[in-house]
């Protein structure tokens, strides 16, 4: 049996000891991937920025689920549920009005069960939802996208980006989506 005193005298031992350890943590590190998809998170400072993951669910035309799960103190009543990410700078119609089932299935076709990146702020709305932008996996961000389609406008009451505010109004300009409605009122969507 080995005793502390041998492997400390023992240079070649100590060696083999450190070595060992060493591609130990190697191989775990290496064998661990950098993100797991199901991972949980507790607060927006375990986050990566950005974050990848799949998406699970499409609430609406702007928000959607990813496979990540709240946990932690301040988790509130989102514990134990997938995170949400509220699209930044855009705003899609909501259930009832024009373009809402178009805007939804949009933003199904482009993310759904397909591995997205969040460059998100790490803030939470007052409804739970991370806001972030949706980077798909061709590179495009979807937020825009959505936007370039007239199937969101751009949502100046919390966003002063002049490039969403330039492709809301080639939008217009070329009336796609909600911009071919005569009489669009886009002030409560």
């Amino acid at each position: 049996m080995f005793s502390f005193r041998f492997l400390t005298s023992s240079l070649p031992v100590h060696y083999l000891f450190v070595a060992m350890l060493a591609l130990g943590v190697v191989s775990s590190a290496q064998s661990q991937p950098l993100i797991k998809p199901d991972r949980h998170i507790q607060k927006s400072s375990d986050l990566p920025n950005p974050l990848k993951a799949e998406v699970i669910g499409i609430q609406d035309g702007d928000t959607i689920e990813l496979k990540f799960l709240y946990t932690g103190k301040k988790a509130g009543h989102r514990m134990g549920k997938p995170v949400r990410i509220r699209f930044l700078h855009v705003n899609c119609p909501e259930r009832g009005k024009p373009y809402y089932k178009v805007a939804k299935q949009f933003t199904s076709d482009k993310c759904f069960r397909k591995m997205v990146s969040i460059r998100h702020t790490g803030e939470f709305d007052k409804y739970g939802r991370l806001l972030g932008e949706v980077i798909l996996p061709d590179g495009r961000v979807l937020n825009k996208e959505l936007v370039k389609k007239g199937l969101a406008v751009h949502f100046k009451k919390y966003s002063s980006s002049t490039e969403y505010s330039n492709l809301e109004i080639q939008a217009r300009k070329q009336k796609l989506g909600i911009w071919s409605q005569q009489g669009f009122f886009f002030g409560k969507l």
